[in-house]
């Protein structure tokens, strides 16, 4: 993958809307790539969108994961004033955000909001806001405002159990040299990587080793089921899925071109074998891996794993700060990212 098809992809993937649960944005936009360069695609009852380009064997056959659901936040209750209070959905913190534009996601379309703490000049008497200027802000400190009535949201489809996401005005990616900024690169960003990957293997299709499935799996952000799910019905045992990685002093990881290898997370560890196998490749391609162990985290591959879904599995990510705020990754590592999947994929074991 060029990096000039890697901007263009960040640029129409990122301002999608793909809340856990309610990835019809995504969904649209994917397929017409799926079918372009997949042999098989079809969606899955769990919402995941499968599809299959063939090598020259299904045996040992491998399944590729991307997740395009993103964090954000649920409907809990509207008052009657309209303000509405939020759960998050995934691994969503109010203080990544701010204060700022946001967009409930309604059956008449996306309704414009605000996320709310309140005025800074009041005093204790005005409890949400004393609680946030001397604690941590969570999520009962804030609200959202769209300026409508309750029954004016209920009208346009806004309700309890209604999604909401960062406003598509503030998500645009922001390239900064050789990194790139954005909310939901984590999941986008993963995706963006699939996609070449697919691209670049579909005029082998029936000279790969082995099948290969690329999954774009739903609901990834609120416990990786559906990646489970889908791991357990297609036939290939080894799991592989392509994530942000944190960069953290904890973890010795560096925002840099060199892909994130991950051996272990909270939910499993890594196929050891697996894993010394790309850091191997990486080393051949010139550019080198590096192996984390992460104390928090998962992914589909881990969580298949897990549940007893994979019989081999790895994770492999692109370099990325601020995991689960305005993220920031490096474009290389991206690219790398990529390249390192490709030979991996071309060459087998």
């Amino acid at each position: 993958m060029t990096r000039e098809r890697l901007l263009q992809l960040l640029e129409t993937l990122l301002p999608t809307h793909s809340p856990s649960g309610e990835e019809g944005e995504m969904d649209a936009l994917l397929l017409p790539y799926f079918r372009e360069w997949c042999a098989e695609v079809h969606h899955d009852v769990a919402g995941n969108l499968i599809g299959r380009i063939p090598g020259r064997t299904r045996e040992g056959a491998i399944q590729i994961h991307a997740h395009k659901d993103e964090i954000g936040m649920i409907v809990k209750r509207i008052d009657a004033d309209g303000k509405i209070h939020a759960r998050p959905l995934g691994g969503a913190l109010p203080w990544k955000y701010g204060e700022g534009p946001v967009e409930l996601l309604g059956s008449e379309g996306p309704v414009p909001a605000v996320l709310c703490v309140g005025c800074t000049h009041t005093s204790h008497e005005t409890a949400g806001v004393q609680s946030a200027r001397t604690g941590p802000l969570v999520w009962e400190n804030v609200y959202l405002d769209a300026k409508l009535s309750r029954e004016a949201l209920a009208a346009r489809g806004i309700r309890v159990g209604s999604r909401a996401v960062v406003a598509r005005s503030r998500r645009q990616p922001l390239f900064l040299g050789d990194y790139v900024g954005g909310w939901a690169l984590d999941d986008k960003g993963a995706v963006a990587i699939l996609l070449g990957v697919m691209e670049a293997l579909a005029p082998l299709a029936g000279q790969l080793p082995v099948d290969v499935y690329f999954v774009a799996t739903a609901e990834e952000e609120i416990g990786a089921a559906n990646g489970a799910y889908v791991a357990r019905r297609l036939p290939a045992d080894t799991v592989i899925a392509l994530e942000v990685g944190p960069v953290a002093e904890e973890y010795a990881s560096t925002n840099s071109p060199q892909p994130i290898v991950w051996y272990q997370d909270a939910y499993h560890s890594y196929t050891k074998r697996l894993c010394d196998r790309f850091l191997a490749l990486a080393d051949d391609l010139g550019f080198g891996a590096q192996p984390v162990v992460l104390s928090t985290a998962g992914t589909d591959a881990s969580a298949a794993r897990k549940y007893g879904q994979g019989g081999a599995v790895a994770c492999l990510s692109f370099p990325t700060e601020n995991t689960h705020g305005y993220e920031v990754a490096h474009l290389a590592g991206m690219l790398n990212t990529a390249a390192l999947l490709e030979a991996y994929l071309r060459a087998g074991e």
